[in-house]
């Protein structure tokens, strides 16, 4: 099923099957009949209030590799507000040298927010491309969010 969230900073579409996500994307508009789901909804808006910091939710990696499917697990353990770089990622999956590849499955990343790409910088603390376009603005805005929250 596809659902909708207006968040402050655009609306977000997303997948799911029962409490299984499979994708979630900013996305410009949404149609005129739209279905959400009541909890994701709700896990969102959490989030965006800094009540809620991690998500309860299962998520579906079918057709991506061994390799991205253990970034995106190594995404799941950032803590809120904070940040790593891809060469960090890259060194906690033991791979030290896939830092670039790394990058590459987070551009891939189905399930932003949740799985929080926007959390991996570079190495020298310089904000990189999110959900693979240019949506660095969106990136910060999430980074800015989270440490407005994280410090309170």
């Amino acid at each position: 099923m596809i659902g909708y969230y207006k968040s402050h900073i655009g609306y977000i579409k997303y997948s799911y099957e029962g409490h299984t996500i499979s994708s979630m994307s900013f996305v410009d508009e949404i149609p005129r009949e739209i279905t959400s789901n009541d909890l994701i909804n709700q896990s969102l808006e959490a989030y965006f209030n800094g009540i809620q910091k991690t998500f309860n939710f299962s998520y579906d990696f079918t057709g991506f590799t061994a390799f991205q499917i253990d970034v995106f697990k190594a995404m799941l353990n950032i803590p809120f507000g904070e940040t790593r770089s891809y060469a960090q990622i890259a060194k906690a999956i033991g791979r030290p040298k896939a830092f670039r590849a790394v990058g590459q499955a987070c551009k891939r990343n189905p399930v932003g927010i949740m799985v929080p790409c926007h959390r991996v910088i570079g190495s020298d603390h310089s904000l990189t491309g999110y959900s693979g376009k240019d949506y660095i603005h969106v990136k910060k805005m999430l980074l800015d969010l989270e440490k407005k929250y994280s410090t309170t």
